[in-house]
């Protein structure tokens, strides 16, 4: 099976785990006369995130060279070898307390831009009216 990708660097071992979650919430309107209004649904967010363990004398390697391409902020292509290619962010990387130096549990979480490289807002976090 082929390797999980994101930008240049592709994961020596694909991660245990892989989960995306799609958000669509409904949204609302308030007249001035109190009625509630339904006005359609939020832009689709996925969130991508999973887990997993870099082994060996590089595992302290591999774990940095995420970190730096989290530094770097800016959206580009999440290849998964079954789901296909999303345009996302790298928005959060985790080392788990039981890592040691040839052994590194992780977990990471990307969020899905839009054509133009935007984050959709979560649903908790939109604008309120």
């Amino acid at each position: 099976m082929d390797k999980l990708k994101y930008k240049i660097w592709t994961w020596p071992e694909n991660p245990e785990t892989f989960r995306i979650e799609a958000i669509r919430e409904p949204l609302y309107t308030i007249a001035d006369d109190g009625t509630i209004s339904y006005d359609g649904l939020s832009p689709l967010c996925r969130i991508i995130s999973g887990s997993g363990v870099f082994q060996g004398p590089e595992a302290r390697e591999h774990f940095n060279a995420l970190a730096v391409i989290m530094a770097n902020g800016t959206v580009g292509e999440l290849i998964h070898p079954q789901w296909g290619t999303i345009q996302a962010y790298f928005t959060g990387l985790n080392m788990d307390q039981d890592s040691r130096e040839d052994y590194i549990a992780y977990s990471f979480s990307f969020r899905e831009a839009d054509e133009k490289g935007v984050i959709p807002p979560l649903p908790d976090y939109g604008e309120k009216e």
